[in-house]
């Protein structure tokens, strides 16, 4: 469904964050005649123009029926009132698929658990460096749909894709890439099934026409890769155009992310030396591995991002043998922390600090891994984390921040959770 297929018709905008918003941009913009309601569980949102129907609260999800369309944002989780009304329910990755592809432009859709910002920030970078009309959005950037005007004959959009946004659409990109796979945001699909039924979305729908590109380590990707009819591309740490010495990147993760990025831009015929460059000057992008510098004699690393058993142990691989101090847990998932358990009996670290709630979970698994010689202690702020680490991590060495979990019980988001880390790092 393209976006102008929407005038003339009621349409609901589920969710008014910042995809809705954009939403309503977009039909302000492509779809004058339509009849616009706004939907959001909170009473309180302020809607710019006054010419909206409102429903707020708890009245936010009444008649859904009575709608022609309904927009859910990729927030919004499937609810059994949403659900029932599936054969109407759309969103905005579904509207700017359509509508860009109309207009002869090629989406480089880019998902994964993990893996996923980078990959598309790089993708994105090397386009650009190579002068092509690209432009990175998505899960990542603005939204896509407040793009639609750049849409023509060669202009390339980078994708960042979540399982949110995968979920509720019924074409795929063109170019889909793939990064890793394993369990992740199971408190909101429900089960792993349904987490990676999502995700198959990004390949489902391809045509022998299209391409998919995946990570070789991982076997989830590999899966997802091959639900589609595109042709598949598989790329190895082997594959990527330097060596990892010659980045700025850390991880092994990160090499693959790389391989990825340097088999995606030659497809699109950019030379090896452009794709060279702009990796080898590539930073992190932050709250993914960086480096807060030497405070108190401690270097600070900050991983907010991970939210996963397997993100701590990348982070904890890509770093080496001076990490000391790990900051850990957060909103339990119900995730297995067995493998991480084996990797911190494995590891250098010596001193673990938990939040609530996972951070039982997660001692109760290092302790059955036989992790002795890890002292554990308990935080309920990151002000008393981080005071714990200064005390407890020798100097020269590192404190890392890689929770293993998600931290919706103490923080907005991964980004909030990031900033107090480095505010409480830069409190004397």
């Amino acid at each position: 469904m393209r976006i102008r297929d929407l005038s003339g018709l009621s349409v609901c905008v589920l969710g008014y964050g910042r995809e809705g918003q954009s939403v309503v941009r977009a039909l302000e913009t492509y779809a004058l005649t339509c009849a616009v309601t706004i939907a959001d569980r909170n009473a309180h949102i302020e809607v710019p123009q006054a010419t909206y129907t409102l429903q707020t609260g708890d009245e936010w999800l009444r008649d859904l029926g009575s709608f022609d369309v309904i927009i859910k944002s990729p927030g919004v989780p499937p609810l059994p009132e949403i659900e029932a009304m599936r054969p109407k329910v759309t969103n905005s990755t579904q509207l700017f698929l359509d509508t860009v592809q109309e207009a002869g432009a090629t989406v480089i859709g880019v998902t994964g658990s993990k893996g996923k910002s980078t990959t598309a920030s790089l993708i994105a970078a090397i386009l650009l460096a190579d002068g092509r009309d690209a432009y990175l959005v998505g899960n990542i950037g603005v939204p896509a749909l407040d793009f639609l005007s750049h849409a023509k004959k060669g202009t390339l959009f980078v994708m960042e894709m979540s399982s949110y946004q995968l979920m509720d659409i019924s074409v795929s990109p063109s170019i889909a890439v793939v990064t890793s796979f394993f369990p992740e945001h199971l408190d909101y699909h429900g089960s792993l099934e349904n987490y990676k039924e999502a995700k198959m979305h990004i390949t489902r729908f391809q045509t022998p026409n299209d391409f998919v590109f995946y990570d070789a380590g991982s076997p989830g990707a590999k899966e997802i890769a091959q639900e589609g009819k595109g042709m598949e591309v598989a790329c190895g740490k082997e594959d990527c155009a330097v060596r990892m010495e010659q980045m700025k990147l850390l991880g092994k993760h990160n090499l693959r992310n790389c391989a990825l990025a340097t088999m995606v831009c030659e497809h699109f015929q950019v030379e090896r030396k452009t794709i060279r460059k702009v990796i080898s000057e590539f930073e992190c992008l932050p709250h993914r591995l960086q480096s807060l510098g030497t405070h108190h004699g401690i270097e600070w690393i900050d991983d907010a991002i991970s939210t996963t058993p397997e993100s701590a142990i990348s982070a904890l691989d890509a770093l080496g043998a001076n990490v000391s101090t790990m900051i850990l847990g957060g909103q339990d998932r119900g995730l297995d922390f067995t493998i991480l358990g084996n990797a911190l009996r494995n590891s250098t670290v010596k001193t673990v600090i938990l939040f609530p709630e996972s951070g039982v979970k997660i001692r109760e698994s290092a302790n059955r891994a036989g992790a002795d010689a890890i002292a554990f202690y308990e935080a309920n702020s990151m002000n008393k984390a981080v005071e714990l680490a200064k005390e407890h991590t020798p100097q020269g060495n590192i404190c890392l921040l890689s929770t293993a979990s998600p931290s919706y019980n103490m923080f907005k988001n991964f980004e909030e959770k990031g900033k107090a880390f480095a505010q409480a790092v830069l409190q004397e």
